[in-house]
């Protein structure tokens, strides 16, 4: 089980810059209904607020959402009904009952939630510029430092905040990441070389991670079907992820490869129910929102060190990736920082000079990159 910090650690917070088919009909339309029936709870002079916030991951696998449920939605209503004249009432669908992972940008965009938690990773080409974290692997395994890294460069660079109010009709209220990278196997292996003819999946950008090895795009949700029937051999994980997933059933081998903690949730709200909700509130959902991504850190680092104690006590083989290995790995990706960066610039995006600030940033913070990668 995943643990929650009893409380925020404030003297950080200061420096941080502002039937499945069945289940999903019956939120439709929920949702629908609830559309019909107008936005009288975003309306500044109601004095009952209601929100429909969703993610498409289940509660309690990942800590994006363990934290949007456990933590962020209590702490929303507690502090708008101590400290404002509002009650509100809060609707949560995850797992996809409303929006399948590769569906809450869109679906927070048309205001079929009104909160969505999303996880970017799933969106190569909406999320070109703000998934710049996973073109450079072999970052950071640290999700607190990443969650600082990140926040001082979009303090630096707000347009990668601006983009999802121009674009996708929703304000971003806060951002987090997921826990460090491993990859866990059905097959052991200690050399780079060994990946050779095997199969492996990612989500996403992350499939650039993966060379020596047949990459293959994928999601946790149908890890395991995939891994057992054969589909894959193998998936790119968080070591909490692994036996959450039940993925230690079908593939006995992990490895801490250190690939380093990703920036890529973000929980936003639909433009239109913002501009109706009164100043009060968006004040407490900002504040809470910017806790919420230090909360979700340290969840993150705890389930780290947590999930590779618990694969071992369920007999799994667990491993750090050898120096040798992770340099060999570092370098067959050292082109890839400067092909995303060409990318981006061709996209009108500051790509070079974001990253190469990010770099320097968790260099800042005591992280050794196994390969310096050279961004111009």
């Amino acid at each position: 089980m995943q643990h929650l910090p009893e409380k925020v650690p404030q003297q950080r917070l200061k420096n941080k810059p502002n039937g499945e088919v069945k289940m999903r009909k019956i939120a439709l339309s929920a949702c629908v209904s609830a559309i019909a029936l107008g936005h009288l709870m975003g309306s500044a002079s109601a004095d009952t607020i209601s929100l429909r916030v969703g993610s498409g991951h289940p509660i309690g696998l990942l800590a994006y959402t363990e934290t949007a449920n456990k933590w962020w939605v209590p702490e929303l209503k507690k502090r708008i009904e101590e400290r404002t004249d509002h009650t509100i009432n809060i609707q949560e669908f995850h797992a996809g009952q409303v929006a399948k992972v590769t569906e809450v940008l869109e679906s927070t965009e048309t205001g079929i939630l009104d909160v969505g938690f999303t996880s970017l990773i799933f969106y190569p080409s909406k999320g070109v510029f703000q998934n710049f974290t996973l073109y450079l692997p072999f970052s950071s395994p640290s999700a607190v430092k990443t969650v600082e890294a990140y926040h001082a460069t979009i303090e630096k660079f707000p347009e990668l905040l601006q983009e999802f109010q121009d674009k996708h009709n929703q304000i971003v209220l806060g951002g987090t990441c997921a826990e460090n990278y491993g990859i866990g196997t059905k097959f052991g292996w200690s050399e780079f070389s060994d990946l050779q003819g095997h199969k492996i999946a990612g989500a996403g950008t992350n499939l650039e991670w993966i060379k020596g090895a047949t990459p293959v795009a994928s999601n946790l949700n149908e890890a395991y079907q995939s891994i057992q029937s054969g589909v894959y051999e193998g998936y790119l994980s968080a070591s909490s992820w692994w036996h959450m997933f039940k993925l230690n059933e079908v593939a006995p081998h992990f490895t801490k490869a250190d690939f380093g903690a990703q920036f890529i949730h973000y929980v936003t709200v639909n433009m239109d129910v913002w501009n109706r909700l009164p100043d009060d509130v968006k004040e407490i959902m900002r504040e809470v929102s910017e806790e919420w991504a230090l909360v979700t850190a340290e969840t993150c680092d705890r389930n780290d060190a947590e999930g590779l104690a618990k694969l071992a006590e369920l007999g799994v083989e667990v491993k750090d990736i050898s120096p040798e290995a992770k340099k060999a790995w570092s370098e067959a990706l050292k082109d890839f920082p400067q092909r995303m960066a060409d990318d981006l610039k061709s996209k009108g995006y500051p790509g070079a000079e974001v990253m190469n600030f990010y770099m320097d940033k968790l260099e800042e913070l005591g992280h050794e990159w196994p390969t310096r990668y050279v961004i111009n």
